[in-house]
């Protein structure tokens, strides 16, 4: 019956061997080293890959284990004679299953002896891979948040509230303004270096994190040991007595937000004291922000019935004429991130009109488009009006000028010219006919000549202060005859090429034309040593461009006397500026160059400023 209950139990054992095998994914191998042959069970099969009842060499067995590993388990496993437990080896190593998928196993194996040299080997092997690969991702996620958190400069801490102390690593000691290798700090040491109002609101978001468990996020000064305060940013979460967060440093920011806090309140004084108003523009969205209540000034609108789109702006606010060169100004500014510069009139709400100044400069939008437009509005109305009434003056100040060399030049025409011609004729009657000696017949003669220069030279300052043919023949005609004369008169090489077009433009611009030409080629006759000017005069686009252009030899004491306020400059200035136009002078030892620009206007209009 003993025999019995023991071949029973074997027999229970067994099959608790077999249930614990199958449950536990164990693969068994017995090796038979005597004669080189491996048997593996079931499992072990399923592990390798290896089809059920698979029997092969020694060898070949090993050769199951990755070769990085092989030379390891080889060593163990014959290091296992020697051993405390003798025969008792194991090993953490990769197979390579038949499809070529390599897996992690824990082997753990028994070698038995007869004498000295090894008869068999018996073993399990667990599959471990599972296990390896998520101990993997453990140290890699570990990895990355050091790397985080020092990429970050932020430090960990454990805080046991029980102990009121708390656990750091080294580079929370650094933003604490600790020694590097310091691990344990007490809690109350800390809240001492940390101002009342900040403490006081840190402990109230402590109690909704514990009561409520509301997220815990606070920014709070710490007072340094060498006196100086270092703003710390703490994220922290609770688990029954222990407080578990991060810090980072935030002082850059917290100063940069203080810098932008005071400057935005220097542009607040400034915009006010100058009258400016701002918004901001998406672009994409054509929505506007506008920042002060100066925009709902300027614009006449009510606060209430909020800020204008550009649609709406253009549509209801903007001038007609003006639309297409503030349209151009906006598509060129956000194309090349240049700064914005628009002048242009609106109607207000209350259909008043005015002009406005637009300054501004796209930037960028989270996505990296040129969208979104921060600019000033100034309401320039009254400078325009000033300017206005500045051109009107400056206009009929020229007018009066130009009606008082035409009154001159007729008095000398029509006066002084005919005296002189009298004292010619009386000249010729008074010589005597007969009787004179050579001394008094050249006194005589230098006479007569010096008469007749003075004649020449009387109708030549007539023509100049008013030349008649302007207004009959219009520019063209007239500058050729200029230059004729004045060819004549210098000995210049001159030569002028005319676009027919300049004849089309308003009187009161072709004449200041014509007075530019005089002025720049008086200066060229008196100040610079040229033989040849070349005068141009062309219609580009909306442009006038007039260039008179010399080949003098200017020493430089002469480059600087050629174009200087009162030799013409000051004068040719002057208008040009009445045009709206732009005067540039460039002189160097190669010559002068005279470019006028003015932009051209209508035959009929006069040029003034428009009125808002």
């Amino acid at each position: 019956m003993v025999a019995l209950a023991q071949v029973q139990g074997s027999r229970d054992t067994d099959q608790f061997l077999s249930l614990a095998v199958q449950v536990g994914s164990l693969g068994i191998f017995e090796s038979d080293l005597e004669h080189q042959q491996t048997d593996f069970s079931p499992e072990l099969c399923g592990i390798l890959g290896l089809p059920v009842g698979t029997r092969m060499s020694y060898d070949m067995a090993m050769r199951l284990f990755d070769q990085r590993d092989r030379p390891a388990v080889q060593a163990r496993a014959e290091a296992a004679i020697n051993s405390a437990d003798r025969g008792k080896w194991s090993a953490v190593c990769r197979v390579t299953r038949t499809d070529g998928a390599v897996r992690w196993v824990s082997v753990h194996g028994r070698r038995i002896y007869r004498g000295q040299e090894p008869v068999r080997s018996l073993g399990v092997v667990i599959d471990i891979t599972d296990r390896r690969e998520t101990e993997a991702a453990l140290r890699e996620s570990e990895r990355r948040l050091r790397l985080a958190l020092e990429a970050a400069q932020m430090g960990t801490f454990e805080a046991d509230i029980t102990t009121g102390q708390a656990l750091i690593d080294a580079q929370e000691a650094r933003l604490l303004g600790l020694r590097e290798e310091a691990r344990v700090v007490s809690i109350a040491d800390l809240r001492k270096r940390i101002p009342l109002e900040d403490l006081k609101i840190s402990d109230d978001k402590k109690e909704r994190l514990a009561n409520h468990h509301e997220p815990y996020c606070h920014d709070f000064r710490l007072r340094m040991p060498d006196g100086s305060v270092r703003w710390l940013s703490a994220y922290a979460d609770v688990r029954e007595s222990r407080v578990f967060g991060v810090n980072f440093d935030i002082t850059r920011r917290k100063l940069a937000e203080a810098a932008l806090e005071e400057s935005e309140a220097r542009l607040r004084i400034a915009t006010g004291g100058a009258a400016l108003g701002v918004f901001e523009w998406d672009a994409e969205t054509d929505c506007a922000v506008w920042e002060n209540e100066r925009m709902y000034e300027i614009f006449g609108r009510a606060r209430a019935h909020g800020p204008l789109t550009k649609k709406e702006f253009v549509e209801s606010y903007l001038h007609p004429d003006d639309a297409h060169g503030f349209e151009a100004a906006l598509r060129v500014a956000r194309l090349t991130g240049g700064n914005l510069h628009a002048t242009c009139r609106i109607t207000r709400e209350d259909r008043a009109q005015g002009w406005l100044q637009i300054d501004g400069r796209f930037e960028p939008s989270p996505a990296g488009k040129l969208s979104h437009l921060v600019a000033v509005v100034a309401d320039i109305t009254e400078r325009k009006l000033l300017e206005q009434r500045a051109n009107e003056l400056c206009e009929n100040l020229a007018t009066i000028q130009e009606e008082e060399r035409e009154r001159i030049a007729q008095e000398l025409h029509d006066s002084t010219a005919q005296h002189l011609l009298a004292v010619s004729l009386n000249l010729m009657n008074l010589r005597p006919k007969a009787g004179l000696g050579n001394d008094e017949i050249k006194r005589w003669d230098d006479t007569r000549a010096s008469l007749e220069e003075a004649m020449k030279e009387l109708r030549t300052f007539s023509y100049l202060m008013h030349p008649p043919a302007l207004q009959h023949n219009g520019l063209c005609s007239t500058i050729r005859q200029y230059t004729d004369g004045y060819r004549g008169r210098s000995g210049l090489d001159v030569n002028a090429r005319l676009n027919p077009g300049i004849d089309n433009l308003p009187y009161q611009m072709q004449r200041a034309l014509l007075r530019i030409t005089q002025e720049a080629l008086a200066n060229v006759h008196r100040h610079a040593a040229a033989t040849r000017v070349t005068l141009d005069a062309r219609c580009i686009a909306d442009r006038v461009h007039l260039v008179i252009s010399d080949d003098g030899q200017n020493s430089k004491d002469e480059e600087c006397a050629a174009f200087t306020p009162g030799r013409g400059v000051s004068g040719m200035t002057a208008r040009v500026n009445r045009h709206r136009g732009e005067l540039r002078i460039r002189t160097g030892r190669h010559g002068t160059r005279v470019h006028a620009v003015l932009p051209m206007e209508p035959a009929d209009r006069k040029p003034s400023a428009a009125r808002p």
